[in-house]
């Protein structure tokens, strides 16, 4: 008897065991559910605590450790200066880095947070005014005259003549660096640094002693390298040359220190960006129904990268090269020159809610589809615009709302193509009153074939 008792408990402990077990996983499993879309505990990004929040939760808690930002500026003598974000129209930018990052943390993994942490830096990116900014550089405490001991000293002049620099006697002095002052305020605010010392970057000028002028010859002999410079660019099609006469405004030099006139270098690069980019601006293109329309701008097209340009150049100039190039780019289009789309692109007439996919000049495919809403005003934007990035089973949320979607591709801010399961028909006049928070509402079928073929940067053309 006794051993049957024995068997019997035996039994239910097994079975007891087998059940926890079950249930044990299935609650795994279920919270690496939430793991999905959500961070792992413990994960740090760019000093914010970012546990269990989606990357949009912690591009919003990033963005607003940024509000109070300012740069303070200390220089000689207790001078002393302040730039705030407002005065220059200061902008915070990121790119796909947090949703890379979810990506990395692998949902069925998510009990690893509470061992350890995870840490990330990701870059923001940030644009400003530049004309803006020079006039508030300009105003500045250091570069008021009755702030500047000007220097009296030895000097490197031009010699029209001798087409060089030569070496022109002097006397000692001292004065604030402008040039080396300005590069090292605008490298602050690109690294949203709160506090720079000028004196500490070596922003003022020494004392020079005028009987030695070694230094200054080879200064000159430096500025005369940087004259042999003979670079001729393809800017998006068009050539443009840099030579001796345009190199000679770009140079300044002040006692023993020569330097690069970093203003004047952005501008350059500024007035060919300005003149040869197509980022931003309307274009001529021909629907797929036989019409020439002029497309409003958007966010698609060659813009160049003016920073890193400029650092291009003045490696370039440095060294005296000559050499044939095409500038740096933040946003590249499909082919060069104005008409920059190409034949690869997904055209999206808002007006007859009928979209259409080419790749190689070839209809791929064609589609009826839903966009914004127009009775509640969220009319979803005409425009040109590059695919952001593409990713699947995306949770798409905004106020009051929370939906699911298989195939998410985001091109114009939160609006983008994806499929919408929950609706039963697409086209016609139902975006009027029954359309979408501004996104391109697709079929399930179409929308996955859409994400086979597109790309980051992969052209979107929108119209009415």
């Amino acid at each position: 008897m006794g051993g049957k008792k024995r068997s019997l408990a035996k039994k239910l402990g097994i079975a007891a065991f087998i059940t926890g077990f079950i249930l044990l996983t299935v609650t795994y499993v279920g919270i690496a559910v939430f793991f999905e879309e959500h961070y792992y505990y413990n994960t740090v990004i760019n000093g914010q605590n970012c546990g269990y929040k989606t990357p949009v939760e912690a591009e919003d808690l990033i963005y607003k450790g940024f509000y109070e930002y300012s740069l303070s500026i200390t220089g000689r003598e207790g001078m002393y200066d302040i730039i705030l974000p407002a005065e220059i129209d200061l902008q915070y930018l990121f790119d796909d880095s947090l949703v890379q990052i979810k990506k990395q943390q692998m949902p069925l993994g998510w009990i690893l947070g509470f061992f350890k942490e995870y840490s990330y830096e990701i870059p923001v990116f940030t644009e400003y005014d530049g004309e803006v900014l020079e006039q508030k550089l300009n105003k500045l405490t250091f570069f008021q005259k009755e702030n500047i001991r000007a220097p009296s000293e030895a000097y490197i002049a031009y010699s029209d003549e001798e087409e060089r620099y030569t070496v022109i006697d002097g006397a000692p002095g001292t004065e604030i660096d402008k040039s080396k002052t300005v590069k090292v305020i605008k490298a602050a605010l690109s690294e949203l640094s709160e506090n720079v010392n000028l004196e500490e970057e070596g922003c003022y000028k020494k004392e020079k002693e005028t009987e030695d002028n070694t230094k200054l010859r080879g200064l000159a002999e430096k500025a005369n390298t940087y004259l042999q410079t003979y670079i001729t660019y393809d800017w998006n099609d068009n050539e443009v040359i840099v030579d001796r006469e345009l190199i000679r405004e770009w140079i300044t030099i002040e006692g023993d220190k020569l330097y690069l006139e970093e203003e004047k270098i952005e501008e350059f690069v500024a007035e060919q960006a300005k003149a040869y980019d197509t980022y931003g601006k309307n274009r001529i293109f021909h629907t797929a129904d036989g019409r020439e329309i002029e497309l409003k701008s958007g966010a698609y097209g060659w813009k160049t990268d003016r920073a890193a340009e400029c650092a291009e150049l003045i490696k370039a100039v440095k060294r005296g090269e000559t050499i044939k190039k095409k500038p740096a780019y933040t946003y590249t289009a499909a082919q060069q020159g104005q008409q920059d789309i190409g034949d690869t692109y997904v055209e999206i007439d808002l007006g007859q809610q009928h979209l259409y996919l080419f790749v190689d000049g070839e209809k791929i495919l064609e589609s009826d589809f839903v966009s914004g809403n127009a009775q509640r005003g969220w009319n979803t934007p005409a425009g040109v615009f590059g695919l952001t990035y593409k990713t699947k089973n995306a949770v798409l949320k905004g106020e009051g709302y929370a939906t699911p979607v298989n195939y998410w591709m985001p091109f114009n801010g939160n609006i983008g193509m994806h499929d919408a399961t929950w609706r039963s028909s697409f086209g016609g006049e139902i975006y009027l009153t029954n359309g979408s928070h501004g996104c391109i509402n697709l079929p399930f079928e179409n929308a996955k074939i859409i994400y086979e073929y597109v790309y980051t940067g992969f052209p979107v053309v929108c119209y009415y």
